[in-house]
This record gives structure tokens, C-alpha cells and sequence, in this order.
């Protein structure tokens, strides 16, 4: 990035991250002849790691990287939808970009990974080239329409961003309200972002056909969206599973030590 060169003079920023708080590095990943490039919290940064994520992406996803998702913890072969998330990071610029092309991920079950496999792309795109990336459910996104149609007139739209931005990750599609203006408010951001070329990543529990939302909407993400499924089965129920497992096997060891 070249802002490093720029910032190296001044000692207040991290030379490393640049200020971001994320620095890239390389790892070789199978399939690929040339090391691939990924995002991590900057491991140097003077300015504490980065003052505040903006990006909306969820607490436990803000260090998320395409390198951390476990795509071998699955029971379907995963490696399809593993060569895709990792072309979307390499050659965004030249291939999803240029062809205006998203994905929208969708599984029934909760819990499958599709929210955090979302932010694992976004936030090491993001970092790898450069962008602004913005992360929001559907129901919060129309929440914020509906009270800056509240304010004065001249006051801060804070929805705006969710439409200028580079790369939006719209998680949730399908679980808000199907009412005249939330269906009119979801197509028009879709609309937009699609016709300026802009990038939209979806997680959803339904697959395109079946969201309650007209069918101009429908069509346009179908048209500019790669539909991946991920598997039917709970990851996040598991790792709880064997997690409580661990803190009993543990409290169980400890007891019989005594």
C-alpha cells in the first residue's frame, strides 16, 4: 500500500499498518502455486492496535480473516466454495469488480457459518485492497432509513454509507419486514449499489427464490450474485458442544486429582 511510504516520517503511525491496525501477510494455501495474501491485526502497531472498527462487522468477528475459516471443519467437501471465497479475495479487482459480482451465501441452519465466512472475505478484502467495506444487517439497515426519514432536514443520513461504500456485507436478507417501504428501501439500496458497479456480499437463511421481497429485487441479486449453499449443519452448535465438553472433562480431571 503506498500510504506506507508516507507515513513512515511520521512516528505517531504505525509504519507497519499504516494506522489501519491490520497488516497483510502471505500463506500458501493448496490449489495455488503462488502464496495467497491475508489481513490479521498488526502485530507492531504503536496507536494500540487501532482505535475503533467502523466497519459494523460483529465483535466476535472484528480479527476474522479468510485464513481462520475452518473450512475442514465441515462434513461436506468444502473445496468449491473455498476456491471461490479465496478468488473473490485474490482477484477481486480484476474479476468481481470489474463483472460487478457478489456472493450471497444462504443455509437454513443457524449457526452453518455464513455470517462469519462473510466477514472473513470482507475484512481481508478490505485490507487487501484498499477499500471501504460496511457491515449490516437487513432489519438495522432499514431501521436506520426509517429514522433519518425522522430527522431535520440538513442532519447526517447515517444509512448513506451503507450505499456509497465499496463492498457492503447485507446480512440477513429475508428476516425483515415485508411491508410496501421495506421492500422499496431494500430494492433501492440493491439498485443503486448494483448500478454504480458496488459490491454486495449476502448471508441469508433461504435460498434467492424464496425471499419475501418482489421480484425486480429478486432478479437483481439472482443477475449479479454467485449463490453459494453452505452445509446444513451447525457449526457454532458444535464448537459449544465441545466446548462445554472440555470445561467438564476439565472440572471432572480436577475433582478426581483430589
Amino acid at each position: 500500500m503506498e500510504y506506507h511510504q508516507e507515513v513512515a516520517l511520521n512516528s505517531d503511525v504505525c509504519p507497519v499498518c499504516g494506522g489501519t491496525g491490520y497488516e497483510l501477510y502471505q500463506q500458501r494455501v493448496d490449489g495455488y502455486e503462488t502464496p495467497l495474501e491475508f489481513a490479521r491485526p498488526c502485530t507492531r502497531c504503536r496507536t494500540q492496535r487501532r482505535l475503533q472498527d467502523i466497519t459494523g462487522v460483529p465483535p466476535q468477528f472484528r480479527d476474522a480473516d479468510l485464513s481462520k475459516f475452518g473450512f475442514d471443519s465441515y462434513s461436506r467437501d468444502m473445496g468449491n466454495l473455498r476456491k471461490i471465497a479465496e478468488d473473490f479475495l485474490r482477484n477481486y479487482r480484476e474479476r468481481w469488480e470489474r463483472s460487478g459480482k457478489g456472493i450471497y451465501l444462504w443455509s437454513k441452519t443457524p449457526g452453518s457459518g455464513k455470517t462469519f465466512l462473510s466477514c472473513c472475505i470482507g475484512k481481508s478484502v478490505m485490507v487487501k485492497h484498499d477499500l471501504r467495506m460496511r457491515f449490516i444487517t437487513v432489519p438495522d439497515y432499514l431501521a436506520k432509513v426509517g429514522e433519518s426519514y425522522k430527522r431535520q432536514q440538513g442532519e447526517c443520513d447515517e444509512s448513506a454509507v451503507y450505499r456509497d461504500c465499496d463492498l457492503l456485507i447485507f446480512d440477513d436478507i429475508g428476516t425483515q419486514k415485508s411491508g410496501e417501504w421495506q421492500q422499496q428501501e431494500v430494492f433501492r439500496i440493491i439498485n443503486e449499489r448494483l448500478n454504480a458497479g458496488k459490491i454486495i456480499i449476502f448471508t441469508s437463511n433461504m435460498c434467492p427464490e424464496d425471499l419475501n421481497l418482489d421480484n425486480r429485487t429478486i432478479d437483481r441479486i439472482m443477475k449479479k450474485s454467485v449463490v453459494l449453499q453452505m452445509p446444513e449443519e451447525s457449526i457454532r452448535r458444535r464448537e459449544a458442544k465441545e466446548e462445554q465438553d472440555d470445561f467438564l472433562r476439565d472440572i471432572l480431571h480436577t475433582q478426581s486429582g483430589k
